[in-house]
């Protein structure tokens, strides 16, 4: 049992234990003087940097271990769920900011299986590389804890975002087609998420959407999995919101089960509310019998094509939904004001690499009435040599505001500030003809997001 600290000498013993503090700063605390009370040391301690909040508060809780994981010091507490704990950390050596995630067996639960388990998967989704997607640099153990080493995210969860209220619709739009790029990307190479919710999807400063928990999504959905594994009350409670019909009754899943979530927390950003009200087993009896409302008659602005879009994500069979993210996707095209954001994340999947697909962009690119607009041009610059991951660090924030539905072909009037219209292009020699073909390619994916019907229709072309 931990025994908190009743001096300053003793707080600073602790502090010795925990490793935490470099040499350096123990060597210039030893002429520092400090309060006598442990508690005003350690506000002290956390006011010149020696020490973070939360390491201060458990140094004062007398617990000194568990602040090094392998080559990381832990700084903070995200977050803590049913399979694990997030931590915000620091590479000692590189002084770079990460996130850890460490594992929590549930109870019940089987230490080495389930460690087995969480690093066998967490390696194969550290292949993920998409920017709608948090990366996974590594995964590794220290002392036979399991953890995962991520990208840090600074920006806020989308169940942040509902808690203040409801998002504009359009904003809401934005942020699923994000979402559904990066699931697309992970749906391609096998993995089915199975829990996808606001408080998995975190919006960054830069307006960009990151999926969270994909290193530890399933790949293979089988009905042996149960529904909420690990997971505590609150949790199951939480996931509930956005459950699945087939997953509350423990039946095989795959990527449209990932789409019916994402149905539900878009319809929870433009609602302020989740779908279905009540308790856990009342939200997920109501997920598999009860139609939930349309968005258009709680809210008269959202317009019915965007509310029935929201209402096919949320059908009851699978066969009913979107087949796929990217069906979603098309079918946000009218909303999503060509987003730059959007299209670097359908770049990165492999159906936007298809050949029929290209030429079909092509032709809508050639055929289609020529845009100066800033939203074309915000895409246009992307060449094959350009990064689409940096993307959201090239461009505004999306609009805060509402606009009324207008015809698909219609460009929205936004209140960020975006790039100007570039110079006329030169004629462009035939040894650039690659290069600008691939740049056709993700503009023309621009001009597909404002012509709704041509995106649906390539999405149906075999590879």
């Amino acid at each position: 049992m931990p025994t908190p600290p009743t001096s300053a000498a003793e707080l600073i013993e602790l502090l010795k234990k925990s490793g935490v503090a470099a040499p350096r700063k123990l060597a210039a605390l030893a002429g520092q003087p400090l309060p006598r009370d442990p508690k005003l040391a350690a506000s002290e301690l956390v006011a010149t940097g020696v020490l973070t909040r939360f390491q201060a508060d458990q140094l004062l809780a007398g617990r000194h271990k568990g602040f090094r994981l392998g080559s990381y010091t832990v700084l903070d507490l995200l977050g803590k769920g049913g399979v694990g704990a997030v931590y915000l950390a620091e590479h000692t050596g590189l002084n770079r900011k990460v996130a850890l995630k460490v594992l929590i067996p549930g109870k019940g639960a089987d230490p080495k299986r389930a460690a087995e388990t969480f690093l066998n998967e967490a390696r194969a989704a550290a292949a993920l590389d998409h920017p709608n997607i948090v990366r996974v640099f590594d995964v590794t153990a220290d002392k036979g804890t399991p953890f995962l080493v991520m990208e840090h995210i600074e920006g806020e969860s989308l169940e942040k975002v509902i808690a203040r209220g409801r998002v504009p619709f359009a904003a809401a739009a934005e942020y699923a087609a994000q979402a559904a790029t990066g699931l697309q990307h992970a749906h391609e190479r096998g993995f089915v998420h199975r829990d996808v919710k606001p408080a998995n999807l975190m919006l960054d400063r830069h307006g960009t959407i990151k999926v969270l928990d994909m290193g530890l999504a399933h790949p293979h959905a089988t009905a042996d999995a149960p529904a909420y594994p690990g997971g505590s009350a609150a949790e199951a409670a939480g996931t509930a919101d956005f459950s699945p019909p087939e997953q509350a009754m423990n039946l095989p899943m795959d990527g449209r089960a990932d789409v019916y979530s994402l149905g539900a927390t878009l319809f929870a950003l433009i609602a302020g509310k989740p779908p279905f009200e009540g308790t856990t087993a009342q939200k997920l009896l109501q997920h598999q019998i009860t139609t939930p409302p349309a968005l258009s008659s709680l809210r008269p602005e959202v317009p019915p094509e965007l509310s029935a879009v929201v209402a096919r994500m949320l059908e009851k069979k699978p066969e009913d939904r979107y087949q796929t993210p990217a069906e979603v996707v098309a079918a946000l095209a009218p909303w999503v004001l060509a987003s730059p954001r959007v299209a670097a994340g359908m770049g990165r999947t492999r159906v936007a690499q298809r050949g029929s697909l290209q030429a079909t962009l092509a032709d809508i690119a050639a055929s289609a009435p020529r845009r100066t607009g800033s939203d074309i041009v915000a895409l246009a610059v992307l060449t094959e040599e350009a990064d689409p991951a940096h993307a959201s660090q090239e461009t505004g924030s999306i609009s805060g505001h509402d606009t009324q539905s207008a015809p698909p072909l219609k460009a929205r009037p936004r209140t960020a500030p975006l790039p100007q219209p570039a110079p006329a292009p030169v004629p462009v020699p035939v040894a650039a003809a690659a290069p600008r073909s691939r740049a056709l390619v993700y503009a023309a994916v621009a001009l597909a997001a404002v012509a709704a019907g041509a995106l649906a229709g390539w999405l149906s072309l075999a590879p």
